[in-house]
């Protein structure tokens, strides 16, 4: 049932994301689709009762410098976008926890080859327990299996070469920081 769910929210992410871009695009560079899915634990005591989520992440082509935010669904963490292919950083990550906001600076590299799915792993992310300043430790897997398989077959790509690529490093410590959730509430800003 969860995993149904999951593959469900990924095609209608994919579907949205695709079907409400009217810029024309360009025939000369195909564009490939990268997807995954990101799982959040806290590590030790949490006194917010709101689980934590990846709310979003950016990536930056570095051959052409553009840069692309992916949105995760926050129901089952999957992630998809459309990519051209390359070589990519993901260079920030941002999670919620309610109206809480936390934004980590990452350095996580990989490519994207043409004319294949390209399966991004699944991301196990543990955040230190609530505080100005937290502990955020990254680990890639290459997770399940048939994942990947399902969620290509879902989109109708069955017959698309599927290739892991793993982000690298596949283990990863950097520090989140708290942002504005709400600018206007006086309560989140730093200062």
């Amino acid at each position: 049932m969860k995993r149904k769910l999951f593959l469900g929210f990924a095609t209608l992410a994919l579907v949205f994301v695709t079907g409400c871009v009217s810029a024309p695009q360009e025939t000369s560079a195909p564009h490939e689709l990268a997807f995954g899915y990101v799982r959040v634990e806290i590590k030790g005591p949490n006194p917010r009762i709101y689980p934590a989520k990846v709310r979003f992440f950016f990536l930056t082509n570095e051959e052409t410098g553009e840069r692309s935010r992916v949105n995760v669904n926050t129901e089952s963490g999957v992630f998809s976008a459309r990519l051209r292919p390359g070589r990519y950083v993901v260079d920030r990550l941002q999670f919620s926890e309610g109206p809480f906001r936390v934004e980590s600076h990452v350095q996580l590299t990989f490519d994207v080859p043409e004319k294949k799915l390209a399966y991004l792993g699944s991301w196990h992310i543990e955040l230190e327990t609530p505080r100005t300043v937290r502990g955020v430790k990254i680990r890639i897997l290459e997770g399940e299996a048939d994942f990947s398989k399902e969620f290509s077959a879902e989109l109708g790509l069955e017959r698309t070469p599927i290739a892991t690529v793993l982000p690298k490093p596949e283990t990863f410590e950097t520090r989140g920081f708290m942002v504005d959730g709400q600018p206007n509430a006086r309560y989140f800003r730093r200062r």
